[in-house]
């Protein structure tokens, strides 16, 4: 099996190519990294939320790959699923990482996507090959 090297704290680990993944995630991967999506006028009005993400996550060591990589990090994949769960009920008493803002920012963002009628499946929500990677 071919290993990829990922920059930043990913292990090494075979790449996860990005059109693999549903349609919705795709989009929300979009949308994290920053890509600006045609067509999606709402979700350029909340990019300042997924701005914060974006410096947050990078703050925590989690890569969030460069707008059009074909591939996605395991920190991507993380967040995919933090998302997925923020959107289901209670998510509020749930915790994602230890930083307690990039929590509040997963939840917000969470709501965001909700308010703009994106729904990450539940199939996001626990991918035992994604492990956390906090060091």
């Amino acid at each position: 099996m071919r290993r990829a090297r990922v920059r930043g704290s990913e292990q090494h680990r075979s790449p996860i190519a990005l059109h693999r993944r549903s349609a919705t995630e795709q989009r929300v991967i979009h949308i994290l990294r920053g890509e600006s999506i045609d067509g999606a006028p709402d979700v350029t009005l909340h990019t300042s939320q997924f701005d914060k993400l974006r410096s947050l996550a990078a703050r925590n060591a989690l890569v969030i790959q460069e707008p059009g990589v074909p591939f996605l990090s395991v920190s991507e994949l993380n967040l995919l699923a933090w998302l997925a769960q923020a959107q289901r009920v209670a998510s509020y008493t749930r915790q994602f990482h230890p930083d307690p803002m990039l929590n509040m920012t997963i939840v917000h963002c969470a709501g965001t996507l909700d308010a703009l009628g994106i729904r990450l499946p539940a199939l996001s929500i626990h991918n035992p090959s994604v492990q956390p990677d906090l060091e």
